[in-house]
């Protein structure tokens, strides 16, 4: 969609209503219309630099904190995956699992989280663009400089590279854009990336072009098809496909969502916990964020599809 550049409340609205309506007489899940804003979403890709950086972080802020000097619902991140696309010398884009990081160790993570950090993406303050989805990332960053224990411990080069991630020119914020500029019928109106993922998928030839194929690999699957239709030729939910890889009998090793994930690093605290307990929970960690950021990732290859396929 061509006029205005940008999606207000009541057209958004307007659009879940039109879809509603739509529903009655199709399957608007296995070919769901969308709505793109393209003057304005092309307007912000222009900013964009190559190579793009897709970061998502697992958090948590409990009230009875896990470590000594920190306090009541402190919030501070324990994991975090990476994903990079970039531009080969042809000029087509390749996506990869670039780097991850979770933390298995006694003792709070914040300092060993953030070295990791800036060896993954602190060139990033140079070159390419870094995407999280909602703010979130930039605040619990924020957070965590603010921290006595990280400022005494990080070098100065580190410390500066952190805070411009985390500043007002850092990252790139993928929910915001979805907000201003994309709908499509599925997402219940949503921005949310969770209710997104799937019925961009189904709108998307470009990502079934992809996905459909058993050839994604990362850090934590390997060959496989994230674009799988049900019965119906409907997309699944590719959170709903995440469950059955290597389901565990733990049931808190299961991790699909951001609140299982800090309900999954909680029970990581127990001593007690058997060496297979305690692996299951990391691997199922691993590939919840791993998807995570894989999902970021897929949103932006479906957009440049769908501008691609207006032009």
């Amino acid at each position: 969609e061509r006029s205005g550049h940008t999606i207000t409340k009541c057209q958004r609205q307007w659009y879940q209503v039109q879809t509603n309506k739509r529903s009655t007489v199709s399957n608007t899940n296995v070919h769901p219309n969308y709505v793109i804003k393209r003057n304005g979403l092309e307007q912000e890709m222009k900013t964009w630099r190559y190579p793009l950086h897709f970061i998502d972080f697992e958090t948590v802020a409990p009230a009875v904190p896990f470590y000594p000097n920190m306090s009541p619902y402190e919030i501070f991140a324990f994991q975090f995956s990476h994903h990079i696309l970039d531009k080969k010398s042809d000029g087509s884009l390749e996506l990869h699992h670039a780097s991850e990081f979770l933390h298995t160790e006694r003792g709070p993570p914040n300092v060993a989280f953030l070295k990791a950090l800036v060896n993954a993406i602190g060139s990033t303050v140079d070159v390419g663009t870094t995407f999280q989805w909602s703010p979130h990332e930039t605040h619990v960053l924020r957070s965590m400089l603010s921290s006595q224990e990280v400022s005494s411990s990080l070098s100065s080069q580190d410390m500066s590279t952190l805070s411009a991630i985390c500043g007002n020119k850092g990252m790139v914020d993928l929910c915001k854009l979805a907000r201003k500029y994309y709908y499509v019928d599925g997402s219940g109106g949503s921005s949310s990336i969770k209710r997104l993922l799937k019925s961009t998928i189904n709108a998307s030839d470009h990502l079934k072009t992809i996905y459909s194929s058993p050839t994604y690999n990362g850090m934590n699957f390997s060959n496989m098809q994230w674009c799988q239709l049900d019965d119906s030729g409907c997309a699944k939910d590719p959170y709903d496909i995440l469950s059955n890889v290597n389901p565990s009998q733990h049931d808190i090793a299961n991790v699909t969502k951001g609140g299982a994930a800090a309900a999954a690093f909680h029970s990581l605290q127990n001593l007690d916990l058997s060496s297979n307990g305690r692996k299951a929970i990391e691997n199922s960690l691993l590939r919840y964020c791993e998807l995570d950021t894989l999902a970021m990732a897929m949103i932006v290859q479906a957009w440049q599809g769908f501008l691609s396929n207006e032009e």
